[in-house]
C-alpha cells in the first residue's frame, strides 16, 4: 500500500459497508413477508432508521417492487480483464467512456479513433466477451471489482442531453435511434395536440419535462441503460465490489484502480466530459430542474431512491431548484406502481414467489419479534467473494 492510502481504504470500507446495509434493510437477502412486516417497524438504530425513512412515502406496492428488484442478479455490463484480474462494472454516464478507452489500451487497442461509440463499444465486448454466471462467480473472487456511480440526478440529466435533446446529434451520431425508440414516443405521448413535434422542424425533441413524466411513467427495468439506476445495472446487493468508485473521486479512485492492477504505467485515462464545457454542473441542474415541480423530483427520488441511499447522495439541493408552484398540470402521474414483470434468482432459474411465500408464512407467522438481521443476511453471492480482498490487494498484483 502507497503512502496516503489508508484515507481511501477507509472510504472504499465505509461504501461497501453502507451498500450492504440499504441492501439488507431493504430486503435483498429476506423473504418478502419478513421484510413486509420489518418494514412497518422503527429499529431503535438512528442510521438503520434513516435509511428505511422513506418507507412512509411508498404504497405497499412500490415496497413490493422495490423487494422484487433487489432480488436481482445480473452479470450484463461485467467486462473482466482476466490477465490483470480486473473486474469492471460498466455504468453509462458515469466515466464509461474514460474506462471504455481505457479497457480497450489494457486490450492492445491503442488507435481507435477511427471508430464511432458504436464501433467502440462492439470492439470492447468482442476484446471482452460475456462469459457464463457459473464461470464468473469463480473467475469475480479472485479480481478487483470496481464500478463507478453518480448522482443518479446527474445521470439522468447528463443522459438526456446526450441521447434525447439534440434530433440532429442524434441522427448524426447514431442515424436517430434514440429519437425512434424513446424520443418520438415521449412527444406523442406526453405533449399537447397543435405543438411542435413529428411534423415540424422545430421542437420535435422531447423536453426535459417531458422525459422525466417518462420515468415517472415508466418501470424501471424498461429503462435505457443510460438512465436505468445502478443498483440495476451492477447489482451491488449480490455482487461484493472492492472499489465503489465516484464521479467526485474519478482521478484518485482510478490511480488506486490502475496501480493495484500493474497498469499505472501503461494507461492513462482521459475523463471524457467529465464537467460541462461551458456551464458548471450547478448551473446546469438549476436550468433544467427549475422546470420541475417539488412534486415531481420527489418521485423521481423515489425511482432512484435505492442508488441516492446506496452511494449517499442527497435529494434537497434538487429539491430547492424546483418551482413550488403547480405548471403543466394536465401530465399524468403513475407513481410508479407497476408491479409487473417475473423475475429470476442468481441462477436465473424463474421461481414463483406465491410458492415461496407460502413457505415462509408459517415461520413469520410464529416469530412476531422476527427483524431483519444484516449480520446473518443470506447473501448469495457473498460466499465467493474474498472477504477483505482490498486490504492484501499487493499479495495478488
Amino acid at each position: 500500500m502507497r503512502p496516503g492510502e489508508e484515507i481511501q481504504m477507509v472510504a472504499y470500507t465505509q461504501r461497501k459497508a453502507r451498500v450492504k446495509e440499504v441492501c439488507s434493510l431493504w430486503g435483498a437477502y429476506n423473504t418478502k413477508p419478513r421484510f413486509m412486516k420489518f418494514i412497518q417497524k422503527e429499529t431503535g438504530d438512528k442510521t438503520k432508521d434513516e435509511i428505511i425513512k422513506d418507507k412512509m412515502d411508498l404504497s405497499q406496492a412500490q415496497l413490493e417492487r422495490i423487494w422484487q428488484l433487489n432480488k436481482r442478479t445480473t452479470f450484463h455490463q461485467m467486462f473482466v480483464d482476466r490477465d490483470h484480474s480486473l473486474t469492471w462494472c460498466k455504468v453509462p454516464k458515469a466515466a464509461s467512456t474514460s474506462w471504455l478507452h481505457a479497457f480497450l489500451e489494457i486490450a492492445g487497442e491503442r488507435d481507435v479513433s477511427s471508430k464511432d461509440m458504436a464501433g467502440k463499444h462492439a470492439l470492447l465486448r468482442e476484446r471482452y466477451p460475456m462469459l457464463t454466471n457459473s464461470l464468473l462467480k469463480r473467475i469475480m473472487p479472485t479480481t478487483l471489482k470496481f464500478m463507478v456511480v453518480r448522482h443518479p440526478f446527474e445521470r439522468a440529466l447528463s443522459a438526456y442531453r446526450d441521447k434525447l435533446e439534440d434530433y440532429a446529434r442524434d441522427l448524426k451520431d447514431r442515424g436517430g435511434y434514440y429519437y425512434a425508440i424513446y424520443g418520438k414516443k415521449i412527444v406523442k405521448a406526453y405533449r399537447k395536440e397543435g405543438t411542435s413535434g413529428e411534423d415540424s422542424n422545430q421542437h420535435r425533441e422531447p423536453t426535459f419535462r417531458e422525459f422525466i413524466q417518462y420515468l415517472l411513467d415508466t418501470d424501471v427495468e424498461e429503462y435505457d441503460e443510460h438512465w436505468r439506476p445502478i443498483s440495476l445495472l451492477c447489482t451491488p446487493c449480490h455482487i461484493k465490489y472492492d472499489v465503489i468508485a465516484k464521479m467526485e473521486t474519478l482521478s484518485k479512485d482510478a490511480d488506486f484502480i490502475l496501480y493495484h492492477r500493474g497498469l499505472s504505467d501503461n494507461v492513462h485515462i482521459e475523463w471524457s466530459h467529465r464537467t460541462d464545457q461551458l456551464q458548471k454542473t450547478s448551473d446546469v441542474a438549476r436550468e433544467y430542474f427549475s422546470q420541475l415541480t417539488s412534486s415531481e423530483v420527489k418521485q423521481l427520488y423515489h425511482k432512484y431512491l435505492l442508488d441516492f441511499l446506496m452511494f449517499e447522495y442527497d435529494l434537497e439541493p434538487y429539491m430547492k431548484l424546483t418551482q413550488m408552484s403547480k405548471i403543466n398540470t394536465t401530465l399524468t402521474i403513475d407513481g410508479g406502481d407497476n408491479e409487473g414483470g417475473e423475475y429470476y434468482n442468481e441462477d436465473d432459474e424463474e421461481y414463483n414467489e406465491e410458492e415461496e411465500e407460502e413457505e415462509e408464512e408459517e415461520d413469520v407467522e410464529n416469530d412476531e419479534e422476527e427483524t431483519l438481521d444484516s449480520g446473518t443476511a443470506n447473501h448469495d453471492y457473498e460466499e465467493y467473494a474474498v472477504e477483505d480482498k482490498i486490504s492484501d490487494i499487493n499479495n495478488n498484483i
